[in-house]
């Protein structure tokens, strides 16, 4: 009797979890990103690093940007990408679309580089112009391997293109092939396009009562647990 009173317990305190997870999402699922504010004023100095940022060629510009002064400041960089890409968005996104074709780490003689400046600095180029980031980034995660799809999943995450953009990462949450590889640094087995859509949509809208993150380090049946969790509150 105390057993069944004990798996009763238990079921109920489940369902009380997922309703309030459900309840969570509900609260916050028209609650999209909003396109960046790149009209806040910076210091003099600041003003004219962005001004001459914006008289470089693309790929001039693109290097700039990346520097840690920008990476560390999201409006400062939001500003500079505005003021340096706004009379070039196409050719700019397509540009910053490139980088999600590659590997975010690089092995070699044992050891792990990594590419995030890069793929940071795309990222906000998408967040800054999502107009004409919205169409790429559903072309690139459609016509992509799984590594392109991963790494777009997570580009997207930020990006202000209302449900085309959510649908996209709803389908990425379906998807469990690896976009990564097995590195020498590795705490775990690799990311799944799963995993990364679960992160961004949790990012994405902020949702409570849930795992914030997965990662390599989780096990990937303690992945699919939460991934689980995430789709019933979706629906």
């Amino acid at each position: 009797m105390n057993l069944n009173r004990g798996i009763t317990a238990m079921l109920m305190v489940t369902a009380i979890s997922l309703f309030l997870n459900a309840e969570a999402f509900a609260k916050n699922s028209y609650s999209e990103p909003k396109k960046p504010d790149v009209s806040k004023k910076f210091d003099p100095e600041k003003e004219k690093k962005i001004n001459d940022i914006a008289q470089l060629p693309m790929e001039e510009a693109f290097e700039e940007i990346k520097t840690d002064e920008f990476l560390s400041d999201p409006d400062l960089m939001y500003k500079a990408i505005d003021k340096a890409f706004s009379d070039r968005k196409a050719d700019t996104v397509i540009y910053a679309a490139n980088y999600l074709m590659s590997p975010l780490k690089n092995a070699s003689d044992g050891k792990t580089s990594k590419r995030i400046k890069d793929f940071d600095a795309a990222r906000r180029i998408f967040e800054t112009f999502p107009e004409d980031a919205t169409p790429i980034l559903l072309s690139f995660y459609d016509g992509g391997n799984a590594e392109t799809k991963g790494n777009t999943a997570r580009a997207a995450g930020r990006v202000a293109g209302g449900r085309e953009i959510r649908n996209l990462l709803m389908k990425a949450l379906d998807d469990n092939a690896y976009y990564e590889e097995e590195y020498p640094d590795s705490s775990g087995e690799p990311m799944r396009i799963c995993d990364m859509a679960y992160n961004q949509l949790v990012l994405r809208y902020a949702i409570r009562n849930v795992l914030r993150t997965l990662s390599p380090a989780h096990r990937v049946e303690v992945r699919d647990y939460h991934i689980g969790i995430l789709k019933d509150a979706l629906k």
